[in-house]
């Protein structure tokens, strides 16, 4: 996989394709609930839909420290901290 290296002032934001992926919590909360709401089966005592909204938790939790993963592979920190110099107060006070 091939990164765009952004530089400040170049007009251009990095190319990162992989935040299409926080997409899929929100797929598997929508998308789910028609069929979700017809399920009887009842894990641990509890109604299907909240086993099924504390899954969809552990698995947004996982795709964001997933993103998080490949955004700090692609160099997101180091352009950041360009970007914050470059935008700093001339005073220093931040």
């Amino acid at each position: 996989m091939t990164t765009q290296t952004w530089k400040v002032g170049s007009g251009c934001a990095p190319q990162r394709p992989h935040l299409v992926l926080l997409v899929l919590p929100f797929i598997w909360q929508v998308g789910g609930i028609p069929f979700v709401n017809e399920v009887a089966l009842r894990p641990f005592g509890m109604p299907f839909p909240m086993v099924w909204q504390m899954a969809g938790v552990v698995f947004a939790s996982t795709v964001f420290a997933l993103v998080f993963h490949l955004d700090r592979r692609a160099g997101l920190e180091e352009e950041e901290a360009a970007f914050i110099s470059a935008t700093a107060p001339a005073g220093g006070a931040a």
